[in-house]
This record gives C-alpha cells, sequence and structure tokens, in this order.
C-alpha cells in the first residue's frame, strides 16, 4: 500500500521533466542556429538523465511490488485449497490474470 501511496509522489516528479522535454523537442524543430541546437540537446541530456534516474526507482518500486503482489495472490491460492475451495483455486488458476505472465 505504501508504493501505491507514493506513486503521486513519483509521478509529480516525473512529468515535469516528461514535459519540459517535449517543450526542447519542440523547440528543436525551430531552432535554426547551429549553435542553438547544441545547447537545446545538451540541456535535452541533462532533462533526460533526471528521467533515467527517476524513472530507474520508480520501476524498481513497481517491479518489487508486483513480485509482493504475485506472492500475495499465490499465498491466498495456497489459502484457499487449503480450506476446501478447491473449485474456486482451479478457476482463479485457469484464468490468464492469476498467471502472472505480466
Amino acid at each position: 500500500m505504501d508504493c501505491l501511496q507514493d506513486l503521486d509522489a513519483d509521478v509529480k516528479k516525473l512529468l515535469p521533466d516528461f514535459k519540459q522535454l517535449e517543450e526542447l523537442e519542440e523547440e528543436l524543430e525551430m531552432v535554426g542556429s547551429e549553435q542553438l541546437k547544441k545547447v537545446n540537446l545538451q540541456t535535452q541530456a541533462e532533462v533526460i538523465e533526471r528521467i533515467l534516474v527517476n524513472y530507474e526507482s520508480f520501476e524498481n518500486d513497481v517491479d518489487i511490488n508486483g513480485l509482493r503482489v504475485k506472492e500475495i495472490s499465490r499465498d491466498f491460492l495456497k489459502r484457499a485449497d487449503k480450506a476446501g475451495l478447491a473449485e474456486l483455486v482451479n478457476e482463479k488458476k485457469q484464468n490468464p490474470k492469476w498467471k502472472f505472465f505480466w
């Protein structure tokens, strides 16, 4: 739950950099001077560096929590099976979402 609560902060950190990168890309199309293009591209490199750092952290958090959700689901199936809910367990095991191919 902590990861989900922190998503908003992660997204708010990433969105301005993506917006700035988009603006720099649009600006690059209109710039005529080679010197200004170089400055623009250097600025883009700095923005992309921030995006890479922040996105890597974001992705790692999401991946780790995805593994946790899969483990919670597997544990649920074991407990349901132990409780005699074999039909429910078999139904879930046939469902692609419960096969965890994501």
